[in-house]
């Protein structure tokens, strides 16, 4: 190494110990903890963030790939900028205090996405190593097809798959069975009451999916007829609804093994969906996003299907031998099981039907794109979809006629825009103009907005609201506010779906309180009311393992563990996402970005619901780590041009 070397390589080591600082001191004034914690744990802090800043900096640098760097720091941008303007609207209650403060702002989150971006990069070009594609059962000659061995290969494949879908389904469920036990009959909770309100008034509405609320009340009456005791029906319900989540995880695992991903990642998968708090309470809770969730997992893997069409004769082979003879979205067997998902998971909740929507236009845009792998997958997509939104819209219809449902409120869809009036009408009261304060009088009244006005919750305000005598109004009211006060609407916004972006964000946790004696928290596991003489009435057969249950879904003692607690954040689930849309991009195999549609598009209708509650959330913790394994497990690992599946 020459002088000229040395000297550019000692320029480069200070610029990289000076950007580490800088970053570390920029966390530090982002953190509110750091004001009121001892000199130690903050210095501690500074010395592995500038440790950890160095390194992530430094390798980010070393990276001789421009199109990863490239790639890197664009996606780590939103990554740093969610991190800044959850602190700031944490510390400052806004994420601008001025227009003269947004250079900062822009500098801030700059900087952090350098760091960011090293880390963006591991994750890109990680398993880039070359290795020889394998099957699921391991390496092996293709079997030809009308061989009498080829038939008993593809015989004792379809056995093996059968098998790990039965015990990965009963060991889950197993997992459970504590759970189910320590909350019997279940976690009677969230919208339950309202649901079983209706079955019991026969006074039904669309408010909540009717499916569900039918669903549920099957239970209900069963109880109540055939055992003469509703606590009995729930509990028939919680069985019922843990083996068919530990059959749809047990079928996800099936999907992976028969794809040929290794079984460390599959084993992950399996004691996740097991043991993870989340899943293993919500299997036994009566709110309709579980069973939603799983249509959800459903549904992706069978678009996943879709967009894996391989190029490689190895890949093709295998996928042939597995599913005896030919490609599995050429059967009509796949396209019915596709509609029967699909319409299932439109009637169990309202918001899907318009992701949905959205997302056929982009799905056959994607297949059409790739004919020359298969010339009409387009046509069949665009056509069983189109087939799955008139069945689901007929069995909506059937449902709603049957039970005599009312519509329900359109209050739903203005949480948002309601939240901003609120918030502007809270937080500049004496600066709005008389008569602009006249008109949002009209619809928010001052004798309870300002007690009424939770940033975090839309529902206190949005259930109050007067909007039915002139909703046009209120709309010509709202955009006059928001062109006078754009920074508090855009605070608003923020505040009301911080968790959905925020990793570090904890007041989904405490939305609606925090204690086991409440049973709010992370999850609520509070028992709802019913009419004397319906009483779900709890008892728990394993107190003690119950108490531990509430620590970490009321108590939210989770919280308290680094780097665990991340798997608890709604956010996490998301930034997955976008890591795996990332790596997608970055290979060039732009075909798999098509499982990732759906989900981002209903994550859209999710920034504007009425606040963040992990339930919501849920079909993203069941499916972003399985499609996160389908694709490091199996494609992402044999990098290069090897790696790159086919371009759109």
């Amino acid at each position: 190494m020459n002088t000229l070397e040395k000297r550019n390589k000692f320029i480069k080591i200070v610029i990289f110990l000076i950007l580490s600082g800088i970053n570390i001191n920029l966390a530090v004034s982002l953190e509110l903890w750091t004001k009121s914690a001892g000199r130690a744990a903050v210095a501690v802090f500074m010395a592995a963030g500038f440790v950890l800043g160095y390194v992530l900096v430094s390798s980010f640098s070393k990276r001789q790939e421009g199109r990863l760097k490239r790639h890197s720091f664009l996606w780590a941008l939103p990554m740093a900028a969610s991190y800044v303007l959850g602190c700031r609207m944490r510390r400052d209650g806004t994420a601008l205090s001025g227009a003269g403060e947004l250079p900062l702002l822009l500098l801030e989150i700059l900087l952090l996405a350098v760091p960011a971006a090293g880390a963006v990069a591991a994750v890109l070009a990680g398993g880039s190593g070359r290795r020889k594609m394998q099957a699921a059962a391991g390496p092996g000659q293709v079997c030809e097809a009308g061989s009498v061995r080829g038939e008993e290969h593809r015989a004792e494949k379809r056995r093996k798959e059968i098998r790990v879908w039965l015990v990965s389904a009963a060991v889950i469920f197993l997992c459970w069975l504590p759970v189910f036990l320590a909350y019997y009959p279940s976690v009677f909770a969230y919208d339950a009451e309202g649901q079983l309100y209706q079955v019991i008034a026969h006074d039904y509405s669309t408010h909540h999916p009717l499916l569900h609320t039918l669903f549920l009340g099957a239970f209900f009456r069963l109880g109540g007829g055939l055992f003469d005791s509703y606590q009995t029906g729930m509990a028939v319900h919680s069985l019922v609804q843990m083996a068919l989540m530990a059959a749809a995880f047990g079928y996800t695992l099936a999907f992976l093994y028969r794809k040929g991903v290794r079984s460390g990642l599959r084993t992950a998968l399996l004691l996740f969906y097991g043991l993870f708090p989340v899943n293993s309470v919500l299997a036994v809770s009566t709110t309709k996003d579980v069973l939603f969730s799983a249509l959800v997992l459903l549904y992706t893997i069978y678009v996943f299907q879709m967009a894996d069409q391989r190029e490689s004769d190895r890949d093709s082979a295998h996928d042939l031998r597995i599913s005896g003879g030919r490609n599995p979205v050429e059967g009509l067997r796949f396209w019915v099981l596709y509609v029967f998902w699909a319409v299932l998971m439109l009637l169990f909740r309202n918001n899907a039907v318009y992701a949905f929507v959205l997302t056929v236009p982009f799905l056959c845009t994607g297949l059409y794109r790739m004919k020359k792998l298969n010339a009409g997958l387009w046509k069949k997509c665009l056509l069983f979809s189109l087939t799955a939104l008139v069945l689901a819209g007929a069995g909506n219809a059937v449902l709603k006629a049957a039970t005599g449902a009312q519509n329900g409120s359109p209050r739903e869809m203005l949480s948002v825009p309601l939240q901003q009036m609120a918030r502007t009408r809270v937080k500049e009261e004496e600066t709005i103009p008389s008569e602009l304060r006249q008109e949002l009088e009209r619809y928010l009244p001052s004798e309870w907005v300002f007690a009424a006005y939770n940033p975090y919750l839309a529902d206190p305000v949005k259930n109050r609201a007067v909007i039915h005598d002139d909703p046009a109004g209120l709309i010509r009211t709202w955009v006059k506010l928001g062109l006078k006060y754009p920074q508090t609407y855009i605070d608003a916004f923020l505040d009301n779906s911080v968790g959905y972006w925020f990793l570090e964000d904890r007041t989904h946790a405490r939305i609606y309180g925090i204690g086991t004696e409440s049973g709010f928290g992370y999850l609520s596991t509070d028992n709802r009311t019913m009419p004397a003489g319906c009483e779900i009435l709890p008892y728990s057969f394993l107190p003690g393992f119950r108490a531990g249950m509430e620590r970490i879904v009321s108590d939210n003692v989770y919280e308290k563990l680094p780097v665990i607690r991340l798997l608890f954040a709604p956010a996490f689930y998301w930034w997955m996402l976008c890591l795996y849309m990332a790596a997608v991009i970055y290979r060039r195999q732009y075909r798999l970005i098509l499982p990732a549609v759906f989900p981002v598009i209903y994550y859209m209708t999710l920034l504007l619901s009425p606040t963040v509650l992990i339930r919501y959330m849920y079909p993203f913790v069941v499916t972003v780590p399985a499609i996160c394994c389908l694709y490091f497990g199996l494609y992402h690992a044999y990098g290069g041009e090897k790696g790159r599946i086919s371009v759109l």
